[in-house]
């Protein structure tokens, strides 16, 4: 959320260090970006144009055609990753930029004595953890399969695969003629624990919203999650990159648990798996020659664009921000400081208020009568916060 300015006292080594991770993850993402969306777009609409000449540009011949779809879908997803990684960088430098006063502040209040209020519980947080290691060792090992122009992986990986024998499912059957490609298993099996936790996540919380739903609980006020799906997140989204640039643009209220930017990074990695997962299936089964390669052509794209978004985006942004530096230990220890729960999300405060798990008590103090009289205010106003958990 955006903060008014006022004078604080800031970290110039969290300052320091949140802008050389900063650099170093906005450099190596571009670089990413560069190797396998830039380099690759003109060969890969040089070659979608020669097939659309091919058939007098016919929509109705191509939209049929899975050659036409995996060739277009290619220079679209190029197209994507790089306006993401506009965007992103934008994004990112930006607040870098906006926050950079309040350096260290995470850590500033966590020292001061401020409470810390329990943001996710056990399970939120094992499921986030095992979704991350789930997704790198995907990211590592999928990768290695796009840089087959190193000796030493096309040996260990492309000659693996490509040497791999047996009827469909094409990646589940032991070949009897050459090892088992190894980092191929290791890839499947990550993959579907990762799939796995996504249909559990889902599942238990849709049930949940059901339940909800048919109790008449207000959907949007107990899942706020969802608030994604409204017009409200478009605008606030729209006004917070106007205030990137200018500061004093004003900005719409916005006052749930979850930021916009959560809400986006948080849909956008279930949104991602989604794309990833369908066409992994297909050519799990069927090989990566599956439908013309439209199916290898969403997976590997949509990895390159999953692993942009993330490294740039989520790390950068939740961890490498200036006033959060070094992380946000909210990951594994589910705790936030109270002092930014009743600053940025109000509406999250004024609900652990009422349901007794934040007591505030305010205290009034006069200097000016020994007793306070109707026509008298006091002159200092003291809160004292009790947090049960």
């Amino acid at each position: 959320m955006a903060r008014a300015a006022t004078a604080v006292t800031y970290s110039r080594g969290r300052l320091i260090g949140s802008g050389i991770l900063t650099a170093i993850d906005v450099g190596l993402t571009w670089a990413i970006v560069y190797y396998f969306a830039i380099l690759p777009l003109p060969g890969e609409w040089a070659d979608f144009a020669h097939y659309m000449s091919s058939v007098g540009w016919n929509l109705g011949i191509a939209i049929f055609s899975p050659i036409a779809w995996a060739l277009f879908l290619g220079v679209a997803f190029d197209v994507l990753i790089i306006l993401i990684a506009l965007y992103g960088s934008y994004w990112v430098l930006g607040h870098f930029a906006a926050f950079a006063r309040y350096a260290g502040e995470w850590v500033r209040l966590k020292r001061a004595g401020s409470p810390m209020i329990q943001r996710w519980n056990v399970w939120q947080r094992v499921q986030h953890i095992l979704m991350f290691v789930t997704f790198v060792i995907c990211a590592f090992t999928g990768f290695v399969t796009m840089l087959d122009t190193n000796p030493i992986w096309r040996e260990v990986y492309i000659n693996g695969l490509v040497s791999f024998s047996g009827p469909p499912p094409y990646f589940l059957w032991p070949s009897f003629t050459s090892p088992y490609p190894v980092i191929i298993l290791i890839h499947i099996i990550s993959g579907i624990i990762m799939g796995f936790l996504v249909l559990a996540h889902f599942g238990y919380y849709g049930a949940r919203i059901i339940v909800d739903k048919i109790r008449g609980y207000s959907i949007m006020e107990k899942w706020p999650l969802l608030r994604i799906y409204t017009w409200d997140f478009i605008t606030y989204m729209w006004h917070r990159s106007i205030w990137l640039i200018n500061p004093r643009h004003p900005l719409p209220p916005w006052v749930h648990k979850y930021d916009p930017e959560e809400l986006f990074e948080y849909w956008g990695v279930y949104w991602g798996i989604a794309v990833l997962g369908i066409p992994g299936i297909i050519m799990a089964v069927w090989g990566p020659s599956a439908g013309a390669g439209v199916a290898f052509v969403m997976h590997t794209k949509e990895a390159v664009l999953a692993v942009t978004f993330l490294l740039l985006v989520h790390l950068t942004y939740t961890h490498f921000n200036p006033k959060i530096f070094p992380y946000r230990e909210v990951f594994h220890s589910g705790k936030i400081p109270l002092d930014i729960v009743k600053e940025e999300h109000p509406a999250w405060y004024e609900d652990l208020v009422k349901s007794g798990v934040v007591k505030v008590t305010r205290v009034e103090k006069y200097t000016r009568y020994e007793l306070p009289l109707l026509w008298s205010k006091p002159d200092v106003v003291e809160e004292h916060v009790e947090v049960k958990q």
